[in-house]
């Protein structure tokens, strides 16, 4: 089977996730991935993410600071798990060159970002995803199925209710980043979680 050559573009905590989502698919025997890149500007974040990747994987992917770096390794699709307000940027220029994208959650803080990537994905013939896992939850497909019912007889009506201890007061699930600008920047916590309710609603 033919492997994608892939690389991590935002090596923090969610690419770190990521990395070890792709450990438990190669794991598994499902794994069609080779990851050759792991780009950070941060670079003990990146220098992280290949240590790890190394010992999970297997193979230590190459450090670069930023997406032109990537296009020597030969990159045939990259997954973005940077701070949500580059999503969009770094979704479009991974178009530009010719690489499909999966982008992190949310896929971007505004409907404008969100649709300079779907002209740019419309524009091109590379896939660009949504890391969105709640979708294929069991749990979720059932709600949806009852749903649909419902909209065919009378107006449905959704709550969510969130139980548990917050960091901070605006932090959903200790998900976004830490006070100050970059957390901000991300829109706080309801980009993080607050979309899972609209997107199944």
């Amino acid at each position: 089977m033919e492997t994608i050559r892939l690389a991590i573009v935002g090596c923090g905590g969610m690419g770190h996730r990521h990395l070890y989502a792709l450990a438990e698919l190669q794991r598994a025997g499902l794994s069609r991935f080779e990851l050759v890149g792991a780009c950070d500007p941060v670079t003990a974040n990146a220098e992280s993410l290949a240590e790890q990747a190394e010992e999970l994987l297997g193979s230590r992917p190459t450090v670069v600071g930023a997406m032109a770096g990537l296009v020597a390794l030969d990159v045939q699709a990259v997954d973005i798990t940077t701070t949500p307000r580059y999503h969009h940027n770094l979704a479009i220029e991974a178009l530009d060159h010719g690489w499909h994208a999966m982008v992190e959650k949310p896929v971007g803080l505004t409907v404008r970002a969100c649709n300079l990537i779907r002209t740019a994905a419309a524009k091109s013939d590379r896939v660009v995803s949504v890391a969105e896992n709640y979708r294929r939850d069991p749990i979720n497909r059932t709600v949806g199925k009852h749903r649909a019912r419902q909209r065919r007889h009378r107006r449905a009506r959704f709550m969510i209710h969130n139980y548990g201890r917050r960091r901070q007061p605006d932090d959903d699930l200790g998900l976004a980043p830490p006070e100050g600008p970059e957390r901000r920047a991300a829109g706080r916590g309801r980009p993080f979680c607050g979309h899972h309710g609209i997107l199944h609603g």
